[in-house]
């Protein structure tokens, strides 16, 4: 140890010549010329503070106060009273190598980390810093970094990095989180109350290079400002389930309220961008996602992931997406103004519905899904081209398939119809005692809602609503389809001025697989067998996807029988449907559509028709012209 003076006040080297300096000589304050080395600018003007420890000044896990960069304790010490004090003027922000971080991206600067941290405000200043376990942040916690050059690497893959719980705010602001494997690189969330949980936390001018797991994870807090978020090649947590709310989301908001971003650019994310989940509400105001029209830097999942959640977004652009740009389920709310654009490319459909009736119990009402709330009001890509490049559809819908049966009435009187023995058309599952009636005599467009009234075992009563048997076509030994599934609602809103080509919208009708597929070359039509029955008139003018989403038109089934599994598409696209590969049927159309609150609009030579929802669902399948979300669809 260098001892420059043995006066009232005494100069040392480093931080640990400190804690070797005894504390009977004649000094009272040490000036610390360095915290590894004397000149590093990391020392400072310590004195002797006899007063007992302090217990809250104890970092959690630790056993004294010594923090290493504003309490240090003598070596040796186990227990108070004393210990060397940094002297500060209350404008002093310390940098956080002041508690003894390196920033060499090899030493491991944890513990300073921890002790900046619980300490509150702190600069962080260029360098690599090493984080090897979780932080702990209070409502104390301030890291003001210098930007790119201030940049924190960890490799965590089963825990979190910057980690807030119980505190009230806090600010991170102007750092790089560069190559790092977490569960989450900032990690705002709460115990159980959510009034003592994180919030007010403030997070600007982040940049998050090739993360790999959430590069921000919030559970249950709320009221938060952030801005200048960029967030560049994120891929999903390596070794884990690709789930895009735990591992693969670029930014997982989950119960979250009032959350407000102002700016916010992810680049290429693989898996998922941004999940909204458990009423989490989140506002952007000037955003983008960026994946330059590449398969492979597009998200496999989609750009937002609305699960119950809801979003508003101003100035905000999915540009070059090949993959769905938004997938909302449950209650999800999507609000977009004139200033957003969802672009095209790729063969992929803008939005996606996911409906579901089995998540949350066994009545009607509570498997009866909700479909989202949607107001586009900005601009929408060009929509046309060829199979390889048409963005399949703006919004599409992906309910389950309807569970499907046929018998025949054996008795009807006014509302009412007896229907003999079922024979189930799809995989049996349980069935909701609400469902839908066709009429196999009309080509199933005569259908009508129905409760069943009472069950045998080789009888089923059904009530139908607001029609009577006979208007339907249902007389005794008509042939019958039972459809059980939901009968959804759909509030979207959308401005047709800037569409620049077509709307389309499809609706899935039924997932099975080939059985086999063959090409006639006199005939041109190469056709399809599938691992599964369906009324052929369901099938007249849908589409075919494929599992890779590549889609062909059904020109008509290869069958005369009311229940049909094969089809004839054009051309020979036999290699694209080897056998027990998975296909979809689709119905939709290609039509200068758009939806208007409760109301279908779509062009019929050049003058604009629209029908009401609730109208369109009773046809069951609409005009010749568009085919809306029907029921069971």
């Amino acid at each position: 140890m260098a001892l420059h003076d043995i006066d009232e006040l005494a100069i040392v080297d480093t931080i640990a010549d400190l804690r070797s300096l005894a504390t009977t000589g004649p000094w009272t304050m040490v000036r610390v010329l360095g915290y590894h080395s004397a000149g590093d600018g990391a020392g400072g003007l310590f004195r002797w503070d006899t007063s007992a420890w302090n217990s809250g000044e104890i970092i959690p896990g630790r056993s004294t106060p010594d923090d290493g960069g504003t309490r240090v304790v003598p070596t040796g010490q186990t227990s108070g009273p004393g210990l060397w004090r940094r002297v500060m003027a209350s404008r002093d922000r310390l940098n956080v190598r002041c508690f003894g971080a390196r920033g060499n991206n090899s030493t491991d600067d944890s513990d300073a980390f921890e002790a900046a941290c619980f300490y509150g405000p702190v600069h962080v200043s260029d360098g690599s810093y090493k984080i090897t376990r979780r932080i702990t942040m209070t409502g104390k916690t301030s890291l003001i970094g210098t930007g790119q050059g201030a940049s924190i690497s960890a490799n965590l893959p089963e825990d979190y990095i910057l980690y807030a719980e119980t505190g009230l705010s806090g600010l991170i602001e102007n750092i790089t989180f560069k190559n790092c494997t977490t569960k989450g690189a900032i990690y705002l969330g709460h115990p159980s109350d959510i009034e003592k949980g994180a919030h007010l936390w403030m997070l600007h001018k982040l940049r998050f290079w090739g993360q790999k797991g959430p590069a921000i994870v919030t559970n249950g807090v709320y009221d938060m400002n952030w801005s200048d978020i960029d967030i560049y090649h994120p891929e999903a947590r390596p070794g884990s389930d690709s789930a895009p709310e735990t591992d693969s989301a670029v930014i997982f908001l989950s119960g979250t309220n009032n959350v407000n971003i102002d700016g916010l650019h992810i680049e290429q994310p693989r898996y998922c961008g941004v999940y909204i989940a458990s009423g989490a509400e989140i506002s952007i105001q000037e955003g983008k996602i960026d994946c330059f029209g590449s398969l492979a830097s597009s998200p496999s999942v989609a750009g937002f992931y609305i699960d119950g959640g809801s979003v508003r977004l101003s100035t905000f652009r999915f540009a070059g997406v090949v993959a769905p740009r938004v997938i909302m389920k449950k209650t999800a709310s999507l609000i977009a103004d004139e200033t957003c654009i969802m672009g095209g490319g790729g063969n992929a459909p803008q939005i996606v519905l996911e409906g579901s009736y089995s998540d949350t119990g066994a009545t009607y009402s509570s498997l009866r899904p909700t479909w989202p709330k949607i107001a586009w009001m900005g601009h929408i890509g060009y929509l046309g081209g060829n199979t390889d490049q048409l963005a399949t559809c703006f919004i599409d819908a992906r309910m389950p398939t309807p569970l499907k049966r046929k018998g025949k009435v054996t008795t009807a009187s006014g509302g009412n119809i007896h229907v003999g023995s079922l024979i189930d058309l799809s995989a049996d599952a349980a069935y909701d005692n609400r469902c839908s009636v066709a009429s196999a005599a009309s080509g199933h467009t005569d259908r009508a809602l129905a409760w069943i009234d009472y069950t045998t075992s080789d009888e089923h009563w059904y009530s139908l609503v607001g029609v009577t048997a006979s208007s339907l076509g249902m007389g005794v030994n008509a042939d019958v389809f039972i459809e059980h599934a939901p009968h959804h609602g759909l509030d979207v809103k959308l401005n047709p001025v800037n569409f620049e080509y077509r709307l389309p919208i499809f609706a899935t009708l039924l997932n099975t697989t080939v059985a086999s597929a063959s090409y006639d070359a006199t005939t041109g039509y190469t056709t399809v067998t599938v691992a599964a029955t369906f009324p052929k008139t369901e099938y007249e003018g849908r589409w075919l996807y494929t599992a890779s989403e590549r889609w062909h038109k059904i020109l008509e089934s290869a069958e005369t029988t009311p229940d049909i599994s094969t089809f004839l598409l054009p051309y020979d696209v036999t290699a694209e449907f080897p056998a027990s590969s998975t296909v979809t049927v689709r119905t939709g159309a290609m039509v200068n559509a758009s939806l208007q609150g409760d109301r279908v609009v779509w062009g019929r030579d050049d003058t604009l028709v629209s029908e009401a929802l609730e109208t369109l669902r009773r046809k069951g399948r609409g005009p010749n012209e568009v085919y809306p979300l029907a029921d069971g669809a």
